[in-house]
């Protein structure tokens, strides 16, 4: 397999945790930024999913992003089905979430 580089980007409607981006092989999260698009501070969350574990952990936990700031996302190993999951406190949402991806990761 080739190692591949990919963006995937996903703006945040709600306040629900959502999938932002599910592996469909080894995949490295390389990089990636959240921006709070609102005129107020938000609330957000970052988890991986480990499809195999069945189990969340978390990455940021309820981080306080004030309006118009991003916060960088660092590196995260994820395996086949695992996933890269957002949220924000806003009802709203107001989150914009872009990951840079190396994929298809021998």
């Amino acid at each position: 397999m080739a190692n591949n580089f990919d963006e995937k980007s996903l703006t945040i409607s709600n306040a629900n945790l959502t999938d932002v981006y599910t592996a469909s092989n080894k995949t490295i999260v390389i990089g990636g930024v959240m921006t709070n698009t609102s005129t107020s501070a938000i609330n957000v969350t970052l988890k991986k999913y480990d499809n195999s574990g069945t189990a969340t952990f978390p990455v940021y936990t309820t981080m306080p992003l004030p309006s118009g700031s991003a916060l960088k996302i660092e590196k995260i190993v994820l395996n086949t089905s695992d996933k890269v999951q957002a949220q924000s406190d806003h009802a709203s949402g107001n989150l914009t979430v872009t990951l840079n991806l190396l994929t298809d990761v021998a």
